[in-house]
């Protein structure tokens, strides 16, 4: 008896203990299951994608550091198959697999066959669970959030929110293309980049050296029209890049690109038309291509000049990247630009990557790349960003600082709609201040006869005193007194 009874007190220690071991690992397990996200829903597919009954699915995503084991979870109280999730994993739970395969064809990450029955409107609540039953996540969608049969899916941003995916047909195993979006905007401040040239295989001894990159720190003609202009200077040659802005289209386009050096005009391309260089808005996974006619000069090592008449096939593409560079760490956006012709009948690829970055509502490219033929030519590294000195109306009748090569941006509340608009009305002392492109309008939304903010651009060519004087007017108004006035005394050193 006594034999049985210490048999009994030793299980009931034994059970016990186990029971505390498994209560000191459950916070864990929590833990690490409530990492797993509900990432993105095919709620309401086009008539093109299919019918709901086929088509429906929901992605399922694991931002732990550690795998999470999902067998036996739910969703909607509908069981998932067994699975573990690695870090970074993705899973895709389909109304009907074998639909969702013959649509998206094969992807990266596991499929699985789920019972749904997703609501269309005026939305849903999904709720996912694990094993024991307990919530792990759950998302109460709406049908006016968007991707209501329009073939898009509803994605969850970086920031936890909820939005329609860029990408027709949406994600599926990949990063959602709402994550990172650079939006278009009319108007870039001018920026300074200083940067280390890391490859140049053309002139080596550049490697180590500072290269300047001006962002629409200047504007050219090309014919009638004027461009924006990209300029790269290295110790040895300049480049500089003509871009135009379609607001219609929401497009940066490039139209011609020149290397100068001393004495010396390696590259003088024209583009017609001018090539789409970015696509905005820029998301993850976006590409588009198009064709144009390319003219002009390509001098080659020996120093014979080859003029180039052919049609350049441009390829796009943007990608996401975290970048480390000498000013840090930034996560970007990619944009890749292939230009591919012919040069005296030989084929020739061009690569250009962009990494860009949104900083404080500064635009920041921390790094790029120019590649011939897949192989590496130059790269630059960051070092410092420049931007310019701002004024508003608050600086009306001051006096401001600014320092020589660099910019001044004044911006002006106003509402062209109204045939009002503001104007530089008196010339500036060339000297010390040059404008740049003209008054740019940036309406503060899409609605008809919204206000705007007028931004109007200058260059500190020099050192000196300079008057700016405004007037917000109608231009053909000449005999009637302006609304407004703006004047501002720069002292530039």
């Amino acid at each position: 008896m006594k034999d049985e009874k210490e048999n009994i007190v030793r299980t009931v220690v034994i059970v016990a203990m186990a029971i505390l071991v498994l209560m000191s690992m459950l916070p864990a397990m929590v833990s690490a299951q409530s990492d797993v996200k509900i990432n993105e829903i095919m709620y309401n597919p086009s008539t093109e994608q299919g019918s709901d009954a086929n088509m429906e699915w929901i992605e399922l995503y694991n931002k732990d550091t550690e795998a999470v084991n999902i067998s036996g979870w739910t969703i909607d109280n509908n069981p998932i198959s067994d699975n573990v999730m690695q870090p970074g994993d993705y899973v895709m739970l389909a109304r009907n697999k074998t639909a969702f395969d013959a649509y998206y064809g094969a992807l990266s990450c596991s499929v699985i066959d789920v019972t749904l029955g997703l609501k269309n409107d005026p939305g849903d609540t999904i709720v996912l669970g694990d094993s024991t039953g307990a919530e792990i996540d759950n998302v109460t969608y709406n049908s006016s959030w968007g991707a209501d049969g329009n073939g898009k899916t509803l994605e969850r941003t970086a920031t936890g929110v909820w939005a329609e995916s860029l990408a027709d047909g949406g994600t599926p195993c990949k990063l959602n293309s709402v994550t990172i979006v650079v939006p278009y905007s009319p108007w870039v401040p001018p920026m300074i980049y200083i940067c280390n040239i890391t490859v140049d295989a053309m002139t080596p001894e550049n490697v180590g050296k500072n290269a300047t990159v001006g962002l629409f720190t200047s504007a050219g003609m090309i014919g009638n029209e004027a461009y924006y202009i990209v300029n790269i200077s290295t110790p040895t040659d300049n480049t500089k890049m003509y871009v135009s802005t379609d607001a219609e289209n929401e497009d940066n386009l490039m139209r011609r690109v020149v290397t100068a050096a001393p004495g010396l005009e390696p590259v003088n391309l024209t583009f017609d038309p001018a090539f789409v260089m970015r696509d905005f808005p820029l998301w993850i996974g976006k590409t588009w291509t198009s064709t144009s006619n390319v003219t002009g000069i390509i001098v080659n090592k020996t120093g014979a000049v080859i003029p180039i008449n052919t049609t350049a096939v441009v390829a796009g593409k943007v990608t996401l990247e975290v970048v480390t560079v000498p000013l840090g760490t930034f996560p970007c956006v990619v944009l890749e630009n292939n230009i591919s012709y012919d040069v005296a009948g030989v084929p020739i690829s061009n690569v250009r990557k962009y990494w860009m970055s949104t900083q404080n509502n500064v635009l920041l490219s921390p790094k790029s790349q120019t590649y011939r033929n897949g192989n590496l030519v130059e790269e630059l590294e960051l070092i410092e960003a420049i931007s310019p000195t701002y004024a508003n109306e608050s600086n009306n009748n001051t006096t401001i600082n600014v320092t020589t090569g660099r910019f001044l941006v004044i911006t002006l509340e106003g509402n062209p709609t109204t045939g009002y608009t503001w104007e530089v009305t008196e010339p500036l002392d060339e000297l010390v201040l040059r404008e740049i492109g003209g008054i740019v309008n940036v309406p503060e939304s899409d609605l008809m006869g919204a206000p705007s903010k007028q931004i109007a651009t200058f260059e500190v060519v020099g050192a000196g005193n300079a008057t700016i004087n405004m007037v917000y007017h109608r231009p053909w108004e000449t005999d009637v007194e302006p609304v407004d006035t703006f004047t501002v005394n720069v002292t530039a050193s």
